[in-house]
């Protein structure tokens, strides 16, 4: 038998090294970039995400759930939507009933990095002209087997009903609790957001809020939220556009004076920080007006630095949160 030569048995270096065992960071950047093109420009599907407001919702500390919930402004989200059908239940003595379902499917790391959204339990979406709840979130998905890189985010939904989420928004105010609303659309679609009533929709791409919700599709609105936040100096006394309340008392002393309890809405909420760190020195006095009180005084004290309170409205008075 032939010997082999020592060159034909010797062992020979690829010109290229082979994959990596693991992806790196490029590679996950560009599968994000592919999804997001992906996701908002071929397949186009999107949703209003309306989260609980967990700061300003008065839950029970034992059994972490609210009566009345508070909610931030919708942002519009792009994914994938999977509906699910109707299915009709019998209930005895009541008649047949009819519940629908979604599955969406979310882009974890679109959300979490730039819109700075967490898909939660109990959070509300608006599809269509239809509200859902949802009720169970799942993450099926790894990027290429890794188990730290899960880049999916399932949410499973539940038609809601009106009695339970039918939110209205109106332009420069803060949605201090859920209201019960008419079907009216909202004129010329930048004075206010109401349950919709048909028309057309879509619209200009903008900054994750919306002008108007429709039937027929959603459009982005910038104004219907107002959230406003005033710097104060000296003696004050609350306006009806006033939410944050920030307060240099670098000068002296300063009073704070809340509108009346007969002229407020009840619910309405307002945040009154010591921003440049003087209350120390240079106490924040909070008054009520007239006979009203907050929490049966009828004025507090800041007098600590960089502290904030935040407080609520009720027919009984002022309340600290």
């Amino acid at each position: 038998m032939a010997r082999k030569k020592k060159a034909d048995t010797q062992w020979e270096q690829p010109a290229a090294p082979p994959p990596p065992l693991f992806t790196g960071q490029k590679e996950k950047d560009f599968v994000k970039q592919v999804n997001d093109e992906l996701i908002e420009r071929v397949i186009g599907q999107q949703v209003a995400y309306f989260a609980v407001d967990i700061d300003r919702s008065l839950f029970h500390p034992i059994y972490g759930e609210a009566i009345q919930k508070t909610f931030l402004p919708p942002v519009r989200v792009h994914a994938l939507v999977k509906w699910e059908g109707q299915t009709q239940l019998f209930t005895e003595g009541l008649g047949i009933d009819k519940a629908t379902s979604i599955e969406i499917h979310f882009h974890k790391r679109r959300l979490t990095e730039d819109q700075d959204l967490f898909v939660r339990e109990g959070d509300f979406v608006l599809y269509g002209d239809r509200y859902y709840e949802i009720v169970s979130t799942s993450e099926p998905k790894q990027l290429f087997g890794q188990a730290e890189s899960r880049f999916e985010i399932v949410a499973k939904c539940t038609r809601a009903r009106e009695g339970i989420f039918n939110p209205q928004f109106t332009a420069g105010t803060v949605p201090q609790r859920k209201e019960y609303t008419t079907t009216t659309t909202p004129n010329g679609g930048t004075n206010g957001i109401v349950r919709p009533n048909g028309g057309g929709g879509g619209g200009a791409a903008g900054a994750g809020t919306f002008t108007t919700l429709t039937a027929n599709g959603i459009a982005t609105f910038n104004s219907a939220m107002n959230f406003e936040s005033v710097l104060i100096s000296s003696n004050y006394t609350v306006l009806s556009s006033d939410y944050i309340i920030g307060v240099n008392t670098s000068g002296g002393p300063i009073t704070i004076t809340l509108p009346s309890v007969a002229s407020t809405t009840s619910g309405r909420t307002l945040i009154i920080k010591d921003e440049t760190g003087n209350a120390s020195t240079n106490a924040i006095t909070v008054n009520c007006a007239g006979s009203d009180t907050i929490d049966g005084d009828n004025s507090i004290l800041i007098d600590s630095n960089h502290i904030a309170i935040a407080i609520y409205c009720t027919s009984t008075g002022w309340h600290i949160i």
